[in-house]
């Protein structure tokens, strides 16, 4: 493998993080259908990452290794969100060249520890080694890719609980987290009003939230926007990670548009 292409490799690797500590504000997709053609279409729309949703939705690792592969040669960096912080499920998802993590559920400083562990390589995680297909995936070789990877991937822990939001000071203070997000989805259904983004209550805890990790300053503050307008008003606030929706909801829209359209 010819080392010319090395530098710039290194380079790709750390631009989210890099843009993120910089204040920037970065806008992606949750993609829930194990589709090369989804991840295609979606890393040419000017997002910088991709979300592939291991949690929710029916996508397996041989999907998400070959969506990540379809993301070479877009801007967009992939990330998978998985069901737990659990290595057997991150270090596939890793070793396929994710550069990022996303970790649903966290509600203590202990589970955030537990997220750190996963990602990184000794000595500031367990992280096993086995990286050939996320070296091939980024033009390194695995030695060097072993170099570069604490500092390039991203961990995302997710808020999605009244305790969680209680424990954020704490869950604060553990260092290697890159984004904390408040999930107002399932957080509306733990506070009891599944759903209504505009109850007081809900509107109330997550304005609680934002203000912890802003006041924080060392991670970056993410959430869900549901609109264009919503989503500049979250970039306003300090968000600097925001989810714009997921690709069954771009489709399921359009499609709902165009024929009642026709139809009107």
């Amino acid at each position: 493998m010819s080392t010319r292409s090395e530098p710039v490799a290194r380079g790709q690797l750390a631009t989210l993080k890099r843009r993120l500590a910089e204040g920037q504000a970065t806008l992606g997709y949750l993609v829930t259908t194990p589709s090369v053609q989804i991840v295609q279409a979606l890393a040419r729309t000017g997002v910088d990452w991709l979300m592939i949703d291991m949690e929710h939705a029916p996508i397996g690792i041989e999907s998400v290794a070959a969506m990540i592969a379809a993301s070479a040669g877009t801007p967009v960096t992939p990330i998978v969100r998985v069901p737990a912080a659990r290595a057997e499920l991150v270090k596939p998802v890793l070793d396929s060249g994710a550069l990022g993590v996303v970790f649903p559920q966290i509600a203590t400083r202990q589970e955030a520890e537990a997220t750190v562990q996963a990602v990184r390589y000794a000595p500031e995680g367990q992280r096993g080694y086995g990286p050939t297909y996320a070296a091939l995936r980024w033009g390194l070789p695995n030695l060097e890719y072993l170099k570069v990877a604490n500092d390039a991937v991203l961990n995302i822990v997710l808020i999605e609980s009244q305790a969680g939001v209680d424990a954020l000071d704490e869950i604060l203070t553990v260092r290697g987290l890159d984004v904390v997000a408040v999930a107002r989805g399932d957080l509306s259904q733990n506070l009891g009003v599944a759903g209504q983004f505009d109850h007081p209550h809900l509107r109330e805890v997550v304005a609680k939230a934002e203000a912890k990790v802003l006041a924080h300053g060392e991670v970056a503050l993410g959430g869900i926007a549901f609109s264009s307008d919503e989503a500049r008003a979250m970039i306003a606030r300090g968000h600097r990670f925001i989810v714009l929706g997921s690709d069954a909801g771009l489709i399921a829209d359009a499609a709902q548009r165009m024929v009642q359209t026709i139809r009107a």
